[in-house]
């Protein structure tokens, strides 16, 4: 049968306590999302590049940049939802851990995106990572933010 095919949803640790969800509704709604999380992107991946990457695996509904709070520039993340829970499946299990703008890319099923949730979560507007980053990363904008600030 076709279905035997895709890897069942393997329960991540992994809990978002800004989600508004209990545990049990978060792992729910990942169970059954056509989205997920995209992360560790270069802040130089065009939307275009995202459609052309995740439509391997099928047609993509939509991709949403992770945005700078603050900039409302790409701080290298963004969400892919797809029209089908097997092509969602199918990017997570061949696209995860796969080069994209020279960078290894994570894919994590998501509960579903709701606005708002396309901007970074950082003091300083980028995402929570980049904070405080030592090393230089010149895909994700050079040194980490406070480090930048420090100069």
């Amino acid at each position: 049968e076709m279905a035997e095919l895709y890897v069942q949803y393997q329960r991540t640790p992994y809990y978002d306590r800004q989600s508004g969800m209990t545990v049990e509704e978060y792992h729910d709604a990942i169970e059954r999302s056509k989205c997920l999380y995209v992360g560790n992107l270069s802040y130089f991946t065009t939307e275009a590049q995202l459609y052309e990457f995740f439509s391997r695996c099928g047609e993509v509904k939509r991709v949403i940049m992770g945005l700078d709070k603050f900039q409302k520039t790409p701080c290298g993340f963004c969400f892919a939802e797809y029209y089908t829970e097997e092509d969602t499946e199918a990017s997570i299990r061949y696209l995860n851990g796969m080069r994209l703008d020279d960078r290894v890319i994570r894919l994590d099923r998501d509960p579903g995106f709701v606005e708002g949730r396309q901007y970074g979560r950082g003091k300083s507007g980028g995402q929570v990572r980049d904070e405080y980053r030592m090393d230089y990363d010149h895909g994700r904008g050079g040194l980490g933010r406070v480090h930048q600030i420090a100069g």
